[in-house]
């Protein structure tokens, strides 16, 4: 028996190594070795471009071709992308200034409408100095018209009454 369970265990070492060494080397049957020459890596491919019927087959190509269309529409999209955004940003600009020119229109107005109103009100107490003036003017006048009706009556008193009788138009119906 001592020869039989040598052989078995030889055998149980020999299954244990060849599925632990298999494990590891089937680890992906799908996956190429990085050494195939048929992975995509060092073989035609790698030759001949991404582009060719050889590599990709029929359906394959098809999808490469609407992958790359795609990818030149995404290329579009993105340039029309930043060009409304600039777009966007210049009229941002543009309404800033328009904005802060409005804004400095209006104070200016505002200090105009002030300056207006104060000149109005100048120009309201010139009047009424100018009549306040006139008035004074007036009364004036007035005083000196009567101190010369008083210093004509106080001639005419002392004229005689037969020198101012002479003078004097006879009425018509005498």
């Amino acid at each position: 028996m001592t020869g039989s369970v040598r052989l078995c265990r030889a055998f149980v070492a020999l299954s244990a190594t060849v599925l632990l060494t298999g494990c590891t080397a089937l680890h992906n049957p799908f996956e190429p070795a990085p050494t195939d020459p048929n992975d995509g890596y060092e073989g035609s491919l790698a030759q001949a471009g991404v582009n060719t019927e050889m590599d990709w087959g029929p359906k394959q190509e098809l999808l490469l071709s609407e992958y790359k269309t795609l990818r030149e529409e995404h290329q579009q999209i993105q340039r029309r992308l930043e060009t409304v955004l600039a777009e966007n940003q210049n009229l941002k600009t543009r309404l800033n200034d328009e904005q802060e020119a409005h804004g400095q229109e209006q104070a200016l107005r505002a200090q105009i409408e002030a300056q207006l109103d104060l000149r109005n009100q100048k120009l309201g107490e010139q009047e009424a100095t100018i009549l306040s003036l006139r008035i004074e003017k007036a009364k004036a006048e007035q005083a000196a018209l009567l101190a010369q009706m008083d210093v004509l009556r106080a001639t005419m008193d002392q004229l005689t009454p037969a020198n101012v009788e002479a003078s004097a138009v006879p009425p018509a119906g005498r």
